[in-house]
């Protein structure tokens, strides 16, 4: 079963191009706020966690479906899940809503990679974390 976070947000005017709804790139940084939240209530901070641990988790796939518009001033929620753990990588989905209207869905890819750039496996602790 998923294991589903919410953060809300209120569209600020910085967020918005000349007609008032939201610029697309804006989505990933609501993503973002998404994953950082997601990790945190799992008991998870990222720089002692996973950067402490000599790891960072780039983002190597993206993808986004914009369903609705947004515009500024909208409280909107987003939703973050864990899709898929594997040894190496992470996948996590989510799902930008406004009253209960879908306006974005997606997710992001991401590796386990080393401080020497290596591709390597989740130690066991922060698999666990993940696989909760």
């Amino acid at each position: 079963m998923k294991n589903i976070i919410e953060t809300q947000i209120r569209v600020r005017y910085a967020e918005t191009d000349q007609s008032g709804i939201v610029y697309n790139a804006n989505y990933l940084i609501w993503f973002e706020l998404g994953r950082g939240e997601l990790f945190w209530q799992r008991g998870m901070d990222y720089g002692r966690d996973v950067e402490g641990r000599g790891f960072v988790w780039p983002v190597t796939e993206a993808c986004l479906r914009y369903l609705a518009p947004s515009h500024y001033g909208d409280i909107v929620t987003v939703r973050a899940w864990i899709g898929e753990v594997k040894s190496r990588s992470v996948r996590i989905e989510y799902e930008v809503a406004r009253e209960g209207q879908k306006l974005c869905t997606g997710f992001t890819k991401h590796l386990n990679v080393d401080r020497a750039g290596h591709v390597v496996p989740f130690p066991d602790e922060l698999k666990s974390i993940l696989q909760t």
